[in-house]
């Protein structure tokens, strides 16, 4: 196994790993985790896009927070920031924008145990975006790509994959046709509903399985009966059944507190 850099979190970042994090945005992560836990044991599950319809819906948080729930399972995790355009994971650890990561290694000029950040006291590692490109669409669906998310996968019990919004560039949906699905984010009350019915339509159409989604900064104190947590998510996840007759796929949901509670997403 590579050496890794040390990194630590920065407090800024709203936590699972903060002491005091809400118990409700705790287990809302240990919920999704036993979700993707229970879809790996009937399909593989390694490789997982976190994308959303536009910016600022909070798929990086929830990226940087379902990595560090994972990590305490006692997985080796991996978190690959593929937002080429504007990268920022770099903000959340000690590290600069500029430093190198992804792109590097698909051009040649960096190998992965050179770039790969270890964060302190976890079995989670990040690797950053790297300088930016003039291509990002290329970069991600190219062969070199393939080759970096296959030995990922040998390294690692799960590599999430934090992707630019569909709706906005290509860049998801290319990466899309190397990953074991992805996992949508959609904000309350933030996208409209026909932009985030053409962006899910827009991951199908490049091939991509839609593995569920996250409802994010969802207020139940204003919309429902459960006003003694202040924020909700809502997902579902989809498992295909062979004794489902009809041949759709079954739904499973749950609610629980909001991912990143009240804080917005700065992508």
């Amino acid at each position: 196994m590579f050496k890794r850099k040390n990194k630590p979190i920065v407090k800024s970042l709203c936590s699972i790993a903060d002491p005091n994090a809400p118990f409700n945005y705790v287990e809302a992560y240990k919920m999704l985790c036993t979700n993707i836990e229970f879809l790996s044991a009937t399909q593989k599950c390694k490789n997982i896009m976190i994308t959303s319809t536009l910016a600022n819906e909070g798929k990086t948080n929830i990226s940087i927070n379902l990595a560090l729930t994972l990590s305490g399972y006692n997985k080796s995790v991996c978190l690959v920031e593929c937002d080429l355009r504007k990268p920022a994971i770099h903000r959340y650890i000690d590290s600069k924008r500029n430093s190198l990561g992804l792109t590097n290694v698909l051009k040649g000029q960096s190998d992965i145990p050179s770039v790969l950040h270890k964060v302190s006291g976890t079995k989670m590692s990040i690797l950053l975006a790297g300088s930016i490109p003039p291509n990002p669409s290329e970069l991600l669906s190219s062969p070199n790509m393939k080759k970096l998310v296959d030995e990922l996968e040998t390294q690692f019990d799960y590599v999430i994959y934090d992707t630019p919004p569909v709706f906005l560039v290509t860049d998801a949906v290319a990466l899309g046709k190397y990953m074991d699905g992805a996992v949508f984010v959609v904000k309350h009350n933030f996208t409209d509903k026909n932009v985030v019915i053409q962006a899910k339509k827009n991951l199908e159409a490049g091939g991509v399985k839609i593995l569920g989604a996250i409802y994010s900064s969802y207020n139940a104190k204003q919309a429902s009966s459960y006003s003694k947590y202040s924020n909700y998510y809502y997902y579902e996840y989809y498992s295909h059944d062979s004794d489902d007759k009809s041949g759709k796929p079954k739904s499973r949901r749950s609610r629980h507190a909001s991912p990143h509670g009240s804080l917005e997403a700065d992508e």
